[in-house]
């Protein structure tokens, strides 16, 4: 399962329609506020085992934005235990 997809399924078990969570979609048009996208990224901590700051949590405009950082995030896990 690509991490795009995993992504999805997390912001799924929270109660997301799977239709709308297209890599543009923007967290407004999805009606997510700050509480809610702070429940996002901790379901996704703890999926992932990875650390997302609060500070990245204000740059992520979309879907796809999200998508991103958990990448770059895993990726530089991978990295730093290589």
């Amino acid at each position: 399962m690509s991490i795009r997809d995993q992504v999805v399924a997390v912001m799924s078990g929270l109660g997301f329609q799977l239709g709308e969570l297209a890599d543009g979609a923007s967290m407004q048009d999805l009606g997510i506020d700050s509480t809610e996208l702070v429940e996002i990224v901790v379901a996704l901590e703890k999926h992932f085992a990875i650390s997302i700051d609060s500070e990245v949590q204000g740059t992520v405009t979309s879907v796809g934005d999200l998508v991103s950082r958990v990448s770059d995030l895993l990726a530089t896990d991978v990295a730093m235990k290589g």
